[in-house]
């Protein structure tokens, strides 16, 4: 008996030791996030804040009860509502709002639901969309930081979630989109695969397929990743790398299957992104052309600048890509590969810059110049203009402009 409560004793000792070690190494990643998290978000709401103030409409704007939580609620914001309220074919609901992944809209309900209950209101579910942008956004800074420090160390993971916060895009992680969810959904999902947890990784993947169509790439990236680690270890991998990418694509799929079954058309997602957004596949040169022509002789200011910017961002993601090769980055490499394969394959490059928020390795890589004096200017250039960007971007979209 006394041997037994001694053992119990040690084990209780070993517990209680390794769970601060634990939650240890998770200080500096949360602190650290969420300092850069609350600077940023500060500067984003407050410049938005003076832009309005300024507008005619300032006075009317601010006398609102619902301004704070709608201040960046505009364009996709308002279908991820209506499809979160009401689902995707109720009376007179609009086939294109089928483009729309359901994993955003389903959080902000359940969100809703949590707090409310059943009864949800417009007012409700925009409220809820908000909260669910600014807890996700928060989650994925500390997991991009933790993700970082592992491999590169707290300097690198500092700079790679800065440059994440305050990248010329990074508005959209506090506007309600769909970006922040996904991209905590899909640091999670990489880390576990790093980390030879294929279910875990897999689960986690589930739910960022389920949230934008950016997970079919990541999915993939994702298997890469886990046959380097399980290679790397001389563990069996193509067994759970299948089952990894079966359970990764399920949410995916399963919003297809629903909208095939309600439709009876296979391809239904593509022909929504047809009919709302004139999206179809087509050659490159083509989508090129397109774009240019935007850039230069679209009437609307705002188009023409972001047009320009669609193709700046194209251009990094080449670069980025033939980089990440170079350094054997094959995971990254597919990743940030596809998604520059889909969208410059597409009827224009629209909203292939605001598809660089998701793509994380990229602010790694950046951040990565910061362990080599010599390159260090390039962390720090990329900062400022990405800062300057940010600003820019933020005066059109609160303004209701487009904003890519």
């Amino acid at each position: 008996m006394l041997t037994n409560v001694t053992s119990q004793s040690a084990n209780t000792r070993s517990i209680n030791l390794r769970l601060p070690a634990a939650l240890s190494v998770w200080r500096r990643p949360i602190l650290g996030a969420l300092s850069i998290w609350v600077v940023v978000r500060a500067v984003v709401v407050g410049w938005a804040v003076v832009v309005h103030a300024f507008q005619p409409t300032g006075v009317a704007y601010f006398s609102q009860p619902n301004w704070f939580y709608t201040l960046f609620f505009h364009w996709d914001s308002s279908y991820f509502e209506e499809i979160a309220r009401t689902g995707y074919f109720a009376a007179g609901t609009p086939e294109k709002w089928q483009a729309f992944f359901p994993g955003y809209p389903l959080a902000a309900r359940g969100f809703a639901a949590l707090i409310w209950g059943p009864h949800l209101t417009t007012t409700r579910i925009e409220i809820a969309l908000w909260l669910v942008s600014i807890v996700a956004s928060a989650v994925a800074a500390a997991l991009l930081w933790r993700l970082v420090e592992d491999r590169y160390g707290a300097k690198v993971a500092a700079g790679a979630t800065a440059l994440f916060l305050a990248g010329p895009y990074s508005l959209f992680l506090v506007a309600s989109y769909s970006e922040a969810l996904f991209i905590a959904l899909a640091i999670g999902a990489w880390m576990a695969a790093s980390r030879g947890h294929w279910l875990a990784s897999g689960v986690l993947a589930a739910f960022a397929s389920l949230t934008r169509i950016n997970g079919l790439f990541l999915v993939a990236a994702l298997a890469v990743l886990f046959i380097s680690v399980q290679r790397k270890q001389g563990k069996p991998f193509l067994a759970r790398t299948a089952a990894l990418v079966g359970i990764g694509l399920s949410g995916l799929l399963s919003y297809f299957l629903y909208l095939f079954v309600m439709t009876g058309n296979p391809s239904a997602w593509t022909k929504a992104q047809s009919i709302g957004w004139h999206r179809a596949l087509n050659w490159p040169w083509n989508t090129l052309m397109a774009t240019i022509g935007q850039a230069l002789f679209d009437p609307a200011p705002a188009w023409r600048l972001q047009g320009s910017m669609e193709i700046v961002f194209a251009i990094l993601l080449v670069i980025a890509t033939v980089v990440l090769i170079r350094r054997r980055l094959w995971a990254e490499t597919v990743m940030v590969g596809l998604t520059a394969l889909s969208m410059m394959t597409s009827t224009t490059y629209m909203s292939l810059a605001r598809d660089s928020i998701v793509l994380f390795p990229l602010f790694i890589l950046v951040a990565t110049t910061l362990l080599q004096r010599r390159r260090r200017w390039i962390f720090w250039v990329t900062l400022a203009l990405g800062c300057v960007m940010l600003l820019v971007n933020t005066h059109q979209f609160t303004l209701g402009q487009w904003t890519d």
